[in-house]
């Protein structure tokens, strides 16, 4: 039941707890939104025999739509209506990379909605710039970054949901510091020169 109401995505959550295992509406400790992580409380009680839902503090846990679970109008998945993973895809080590995607929750073309990836294995802490256009002649800073600008710690997976409508990503790589703070390129400081890639994530089709 819980990884029904999981995978729903349902607004009202918070998070759930079950078999040693909890996921959250937004991302922890390295582990993106809505995805199991390991639970270890202090008191021992990892909900082995029973399911613990949390919902928000918020007007929209007063809504009264069924749970999409056992006994109500769930939506079923097939082959074509499951997430998908775009990617790999490698970050150039010199200038731009310009992803053109299918437009996010663009419709009947595409309804689903998508997260970008980014994982660190390379041993140090890595800089990016990263922007989104929706293909109206604007682009603008990703959310979740500093205007833009992204710092991903070594062994650090960083995941947010992409917005609606977009259709173009464009990412740079930054010189950063030892801190892990983004610099002007010096010959001291400069851009990771190895090898990166990111995932764009789709989640799956609701009819």
């Amino acid at each position: 039941m819980l990884d029904d109401i999981r995978r729903s995505r349902d607004a009202r959550v918070k998070y759930g707890i079950s078999n040693g295992q909890i996921f959250s509406s937004y991302a922890v400790s390295g582990y993106p939104a809505w995805a199991w992580r390991p639970y270890n409380p202090k008191n021992g009680d990892r909900h082995f025999t029973h399911g613990h839902l949390s919902v928000v503090g918020d007007s929209r846990a007063d809504g009264t739509q069924p749970w999409q679970t056992i006994g109500a109008a769930f939506a079923e998945e097939d082959d074509d209506d499951m997430g998908a993973s775009l990617g790999p895809i490698n970050i150039e080590r010199e200038g731009i990379t310009s992803l053109t995607i299918p437009p996010v929750q663009a419709g009947a073309a595409d309804p689903r909605s998508a997260w970008l990836n980014f994982c660190n294995d390379t041993g140090v802490a890595y800089g990016l710039r990263v922007w989104y256009s929706t293909g109206n002649e604007n682009f603008a800073p990703f959310p979740g970054t500093s205007n833009g600008l992204l710092a991903v710690r070594s062994g650090q997976r960083w995941s947010q949901e992409i917005p609606a409508g977009t259709a173009c990503l464009s990412i740079l790589r930054q010189a950063i510091d030892p801190d892990g703070n983004i610099v002007n390129p010096t010959a001291e400081y400069r851009a990771y020169p190895g090898h990166l890639t990111l995932v764009i994530e789709r989640g799956p089709v609701r009819r």
